[in-house]
């Protein structure tokens, strides 16, 4: 079991306010400890002042390993310099100094983003545990154990009822569509991290003859995939939890047939079609800039911890 330290002094970080602000789905505290499931191996992190004290199932997950997983490389005090706005963004940004983007495996945070929509945290987490106790690998750890998110090829190879019996319902199908066209090399996730994030997005969200290529796959997803595991940090997903941010504190921002159509959004009245969705989103990555996804970031968790 490799143990090392990853010195963060000088790098604004906080441990709790990253793994828990609904970036990724793998990761559970235990007294002072966090554990999860990354890549290939399980990770053991604490925060002790300027330093991570971590330990691993894999000599993969080595220091430069979590020092990129954490986003420790980006210029966190610019970053949120750049977004602070107003006093709406900036009273996030206080309350939540630290919280860093996190870049995750393009595979594993696709998956997970198709299966959370329309779900809520507890429900994602368990359907994602399903899957991954079937049809992952098994790792012993710390004396507990731990499953890896399944390949590409495993799930391909599952039926849809196999995968609906995990809970995913209706999701299964996606699931399955997608596994098959990443493992049969028709669709290179890797990839999506060469192209900027308009051309990235567009891969993600194609059609061929008035059809999804990656089924389950609309303009929300594809932001959360982007941001959160391709280095695109203008992309800006748009939930339940943002339109209402949005329509109640930036009403400047959104006028006309865009406001109105967030306002029904937030009323429940209404879901955002994908051009609404990319007008609403646009504007928001006008006005907060090339670091839009962390205002969003803080902005999310923000709103929901403050209802928690």
């Amino acid at each position: 079991m490799p143990e090392f330290t990853v010195n963060t002094e000088g790098l604004p970080f906080s441990l709790p306010y990253t793994l828990d602000s609904g970036q990724a789905f793998r990761w559970r505290s235990d007294g002072n400890f966090w554990y999860g499931v990354v890549g290939k191996g399980v990770l053991k992190v604490r925060q002790d002042g300027t330093s991570l004290v971590c330990s691993s199932s894999s000599d993969v997950l080595d220091t430069q390993a979590v020092y990129r997983y954490f986003g420790l490389g980006e210029d966190l005090e610019k970053i949120l310099a750049s977004v602070m706005k107003d006093s709406y963004i900036t009273s996030a940004v206080q309350t939540f100094y630290g919280l860093r983007i996190m870049r995750q495996d393009v595979w594993e945070c696709l998956l997970s983003f198709v299966i959370a929509t329309n779900s809520n945290i507890p429900r994602i987490k368990g359907m994602i545990s399903n899957i991954c106790q079937r049809y992952g690998e098994k790792v012993a750890f710390d004396g507990q154990e731990f499953f890896l998110f399944p390949s590409p090829d495993a799930l391909s190879r599952a039926t849809s009822a196999d995968l609906e019996a995990c809970g995913l319902g209706y999701r299964a199908r996606y699931v399955k569509n997608i596994s098959e066209l990443v493992d049969s090399g028709y669709i290179d996730l890797e990839e999506l991290r060469l192209h900027d994030y308009a051309r990235a997005k567009e891969l993600l969200t194609e059609e061929v003859l008035g059809k999804k290529t990656l089924m389950g796959i609309g303009p929300k997803v594809a932001d959360c995939v982007l941001l959160f595991s391709c280095d695109k940090n203008s992309a800006f997903p748009i939930d339940v939890w943002m339109a209402r941010v949005l329509a109640t504190e930036y009403p400047t921002l959104f006028r006309g047939d865009v406001g109105s159509k967030l306002a029904s959004k937030v009323a429940g009245q209404t879901s955002l079609s994908e051009a609404t969705y990319e007008q609403v989103s646009s504007i928001a990555r006008e006005y907060f800039g090339e670091y839009a996804g962390y205002a969003q970031q803080y902005l999310f968790h923000h709103a929901r911890t403050k209802n928690d």
